[in-house]
């Protein structure tokens, strides 16, 4: 364009003074200084104006780029975690413009768990329920923010010289972005572009020098590019403890203050070595994690330290902690030996047994064959013991009886002979 206008304004300028300069020439001898004088001023005056017209004509230029290359933006559909695109990207920006809904403010056009849980925080903010997912009810909320905020999109193909075919092949590679919309009378869309200092979207309106130094001391650094503001800070571990000990089991739990990864690393070496120790770890980016150790060896003290990644790649690892397995659980009943019968009578008899660990002591009888557990009589004897020893009494004289005996340990493992018997005596 400048180039346009100074070919303009030169072949202007050639039309005007050449036939004046020989206009001036022929009459030297017959003008007058003071005809020439106003000749020179006539002249003047007609180069100003032709130069406010070509002026006029480039803010006329700047104004149809403005209106052509910005398109103002608003949603259209529902979204939830998994979807991508202009949208996505929309809403971003939109939750971006409120820090305490969506600190990280990254600008990705994926819908992420960083995403959805900023939509939750927007639900939360005005009475919706939160879901996390945009439906009608939040979409029409995020529409109302537009109207007060408006985003556009602005295309950068109309920049500046377009007769520079180095300057066209740039910009063309540029494409378009999303840009806040400045209102009327207002030098800087308030909530939108700044957060720690930085645009969260740039501004699709150029401010005067002065006034963006003013408000920028470093605007020659091309803010416009900047979407957020990079994350160098590490998640703070919090609240490590060690729960549902078993045998050969735990499960370790911690708290993070933003989203992040979970790993442990855990050994029976004190002082744990990472690079040695056994690990599990889990990808998905959470504050409250949890994370199951298995396959750990019974009444053993383990050593663990967990860690933490944020989706920036920012990395914190806890202190040393330590848990205990338990002993193991006794699920083996008592094995019986050595059963006999000894002093049968007409009406009595005692029955004897061993076992391996200690244990209670019980007979069944009765006159019928097989032994009926459920109709048959008992005696038992109270107490624990490896060698036990049971009276019967009330036999009948003559007959035959069947019998079976039952030991149970401490932790109620019961075991139950084989059925055996005896006769009483005439």
């Amino acid at each position: 364009m400048k180039k346009l206008t100074n070919l303009i304004l030169a072949l202007l300028m050639l039309g005007i003074i050449m036939p004046s300069i020989q206009s001036a020439s022929a009459q030297t001898t017959t003008t007058s200084i003071q005809t020439q004088l106003d000749l020179i001023k006539n002249l003047s005056q007609q180069i100003q104006a032709l130069q406010t017209q070509i002026n006029n004509l480039n803010k006329q230029k700047i104004a149809v780029q403005v209106q052509r290359s910005e398109t103002v933006v608003g949603l259209i559909k529902n979204l939830r975690r998994g979807s991508s695109g202009d949208d996505v990207t929309i809403l971003q920006a939109l939750l971006a413009a409120d820090s305490e809904i969506y600190p990280e403010a990254l600008i990705t056009g994926f819908y992420g768990l960083l995403t959805e849980k900023a939509v939750k925080k927007f639900q939360a903010k005005h009475g919706l329920d939160q879901l996390g997912i945009v439906g009608p009810k939040t979409l029409k909320k995020l529409n109302e923010r537009l109207k007060e905020n408006p985003i556009a999109r602005e295309n950068h193909d109309d920049d500046e010289d377009n007769d520079d075919d180095e300057d066209n092949h740039k910009n063309s590679q540029r494409g378009s972005r999303l840009c806040a919309v400045i209102p009327p009378g207002h030098l800087i869309a308030k909530g939108w572009l700044k957060k720690n200092d930085k645009p969260v979207i740039p501004e699709c309106q150029k401010l005067p020098p002065g006034i963006g130094k003013k408000i920028d001391d470093d605007d020659d650094d091309d803010d416009d590019n900047t979407t957020s503001t990079a994350d160098i800070i590490a998640p703070i571990i919090s609240s490590v403890f060690a729960s549902n000990l078993a045998g050969s089991s735990a499960k370790i739990n911690w708290t993070t203050n933003e989203v992040a990864n979970s790993k442990v690393y855990y050994s029976t070496i004190s002082p744990i070595n990472l690079t040695s120790a056994l690990t599990i770890s889990n990808g998905s980016f959470t504050t409250a994690h949890f994370l199951d150790l298995t396959g750990l060896t019974t009444s053993t003290t383990y050593f663990y330290v967990v860690e933490s990644s944020d989706p920036s790649g920012n990395k914190t690892t806890s202190s040393q902690n330590s848990f205990a397995t338990l002993a193991p659980v006794d699920v083996t009943a008592p094995i019986i030996s050595s059963v006999s019968v000894t002093n049968v009578s007409s009406t009595t008899a005692t029955i004897t047994w061993n076992t391996n660990e200690s244990a209670t002591s019980k007979v069944y009888y009765s006159t019928n064959t097989p032994l009926n557990f459920a109709t048959a009589q008992f005696t038992e004897v109270s107490g624990m013991s490896t060698v036990h020893s049971v009276n019967l009494t009330g036999l009948t004289a003559s007959s035959t009886y069947y019998f079976a005996v039952e030991s149970k340990d401490i932790l109620n493992n019961a075991t139950t002979s084989s059925q055996m018997n005896f006769l009483t005596l005439p």
